[in-house]
């Protein structure tokens, strides 16, 4: 078993060394620009600035910007990444990737269905919230979203034991102690593959570190040569160690967070905790601001509620049989209803009508599976399910409060021992129909499969 607590040490909050002089004085003089300390706001708006002007689309599982729109974009950047790949994708422009992934956690930017292509768009709401930051605001907001949100499980789903940002922050602990030198081969690369290239970028971009890279060998991608740490990062990383910056992270006390290391099976920690009163971001704007230090942040970057989706919504909900043909080959077919249901209905009506669309008795759980704005996995359980207490049920969700768009990709799970799984898209959400009352199957491609085949006669 991994060793945790040799990744990610724990300090007793009471042994820690109070923020030094030097450090504080930094950070009180320290100004704050669009390229102050460092380009990190100005590449920020200069990617948002791009998905306005272009139509930028992004794959269909992963949602990865197209490669045909990246090579454009890292020109426009302050630190453009040198790669010498024939086919690049998104991941091979870790600046491009760590700036993609801070403003799909900050929720600015949206993927949206358009003439069925996936399209990264500026959400204008959330981008008002953003122009009316200061300076100071923006960059604080981009650190508190890459600490707590900007994880590759918006494009995975792979469900990481512990946040990304755990590996950076003890990444820091060995960068700090030397300069590290990637020109003698392997010393250095275990560092370099647990805080991933795109961390590294963000490192840069943020101000903390400073970089020397250099041409790429031929075929290969971005080439660093040296990493050093600068004053400001720091500084930083000393104020956070200083605080109870975790708390927002993991929702626990700095004691419980120390057990997460210490219990036989750690409990997966959450991204999208909010704290009883305070995000995760107010809770580090409280720890800063609790030592007297950056007063010119006041706002915070906010997410508004969308508003209900009121009318009839029309469901393509799917599944691949499997038969067995003569000579034992195996015939794989897509049997798919598509169902229209009012927006006033709850998410466990939806779940019964998929099931009555289909021939399959309401005898066991169920779950729906999507992605939210900020493009984390989330589910809703069926009532019965024993989950954790904020856990969120099918049967106290109208379809009409369930935050997604048309176009949206949706897992349909049922009954969780033989383990069916549909695929659902929302199709379209039409004007409110008087004449239908209740969920109706309205067209239909197939035979269901068997709930409960017999195998014996077979």
């Amino acid at each position: 078993m991994l060793n945790l607590l040799s990744l990610f040490p724990i300090d007793n909050p009471q042994e820690r060394e109070p923020l030094s002089d030097f450090s504080k004085q930094l950070l009180i003089q320290q100004s704050f620009a669009a390229n102050q300390p460092s380009s990190l706001v100005q590449d920020f708006e200069i990617f948002i600035e791009f998905l306005q002007i272009h139509k930028v689309e992004v794959s269909a599982n992963q949602h990865a910007i197209a490669p045909k729109h990246l090579a454009d974009l890292n020109s426009r950047l302050s630190h453009p990444t040198k790669i010498d790949f024939q086919r690049p994708s998104q991941k091979s422009y870790p600046h491009i990737h760590g700036l993609y992934l801070l403003l799909r956690a900050s929720a600015i930017a949206q993927v949206q269905l358009d003439k069925k292509k996936n399209i990264l768009r500026v959400d204008p709401l959330v981008l008002k919230s953003w122009r009316e930051l200061n300076d100071t605001e923006k960059y604080f907001n981009l650190l508190a979203t890459w600490i707590y949100y900007a994880s590759e499980d918006i494009m995975d789903n792979s469900g990481r034991a512990l946040p990304e940002w755990l590996f950076v922050f003890n990444g820091w602990r060995q960068l700090v102690k030397e300069d590290l030198d990637f020109t003698d081969g392997s010393r250095n690369n275990e560092w370099l593959n647990r805080v991933k290239l795109h961390n590294l970028a963000l490192l840069n971009l943020f101000g903390f570190v400073q970089l020397e890279d250099a041409e790429p060998l031929a075929g290969k991608g971005w080439r660093i040569i040296k990493v050093k740490a600068l004053p400001l990062g720091r500084a930083i990383m000393e104020l956070l160690d200083t605080t109870n910056w975790k708390k927002g992270l993991f929702n626990e006390s700095e004691e419980d967070f120390s057990n997460l290391f210490i219990e036989k099976q750690a409990p997966k920690p959450k991204l999208d905790i909010i704290v009883q009163k305070s995000t995760p971001t107010e809770i580090l704007q409280e720890e800063f601001q609790a030592l007297d230090l950056f007063p010119k942040w006041e706002k915070n970057l906010q997410m508004p509620e969308p508003e209900a989706q009121d009318g009839i919504f029309t469901f393509k909900v799917s599944i691949k049989v499997q038969t067995l043909k003569p000579n034992n080959r195996i015939s794989t077919e897509t049997v798919w209803r598509k169902i229209a249901i009012p927006s006033n209905f709850t998410l466990y009506d939806f779940s019964s009508a998929i099931l009555k669309a289909f021939d399959f008795a309401n005898d066991h759980l169920h779950q729906f599976i999507y992605k939210d704005r900020q493009g984390f996995q989330r589910s809703i359980y069926h009532p019965y399910t024993q989950y954790e207490e904020d856990t969120i049920f099918t049967d106290k969700v109208l379809l009409r409060d369930w935050q997604i768009n048309i176009g949206d990709r949706i897992t349909y799970v049922f009954d969780f021992g033989d383990w069916w799984e549909f695929n659902v898209v929302l199709e379209s959400i039409d004007e409110p129909d008087p004449k239908l009352k209740k969920p109706k199957a309205i067209d239909q491609k197939g035979k269901a499969p068997e709930q409960y085949p017999d195998y014996d006669n077979e």
